[in-house]
């Protein structure tokens, strides 16, 4: 009896943990990425989001793009969660296939917790584009993906990548 009493503690807690792992990206700390269709030789806006529960004094957000023919342009945080902050790098890497930026409190306030706009990725596309890109996290020179709280502890948090489809202007959308 107590050995099938201990399977059922420890079955209860993987099912508590596992459920906890499960949460959806939108309702705890994480980053998601938009999904967008653009036709080739367009451009388009890949909203970045930003869901955390406490107060940050940084973060660091590395991404690449995995597909042929689309490149960044550039990134903007206007209208988002983080445009008050002052330091607020940006480098465009890798022939335009990489994008590592953040953004780090100095004199202002911490990011409060919340949710809504970080940034957005501008993109364009040639006439190669295969179809297909998805926007993932990688990994450039030091760089990972981190958010980092105001006692200058790091954490990663959850991902949901984007993706760019190639919209076909011959055929019309549903």
């Amino acid at each position: 009896m107590q050995k099938v009493l201990k399977i059922a503690v420890v079955w209860g807690i993987l099912l508590l943990v596992s459920t906890a792992w499960a949460q959806e990206a939108s309702k705890v700390d994480s980053l998601i990425i938009d999904k967008v269709e653009m036709e080739k030789g367009g451009k388009a806006a890949v909203k970045i989001y930003l869901v955390n529960s406490q107060e940050l004094a940084g973060l660091t957000i590395p991404l690449g793009l995995a597909g042929k023919g689309v490149k960044i342009d550039s990134l903007s945080f206007a209208g988002s969660r983080v445009e008050y902050i002052k330091m607020k790098p940006v480098t465009v890497a890798k022939d335009q296939k990489q994008v590592v930026f953040g953004a780090i409190t100095m004199t202002e306030d911490y990011l409060p917790a919340g949710r809504g706009l970080m940034a957005t990725l501008f993109v364009s596309a040639d006439s190669v584009f295969a179809g297909k890109c998805s926007i993932d996290t990688t990994t450039i020179g030091p760089a990972s993906v981190l958010y980092t709280k105001k006692d200058s502890y790091n954490y990663v948090p959850n991902f949901s990548s984007g993706s760019i489809s190639l919209r076909d202007p011959s055929k019309k959308t549903k």
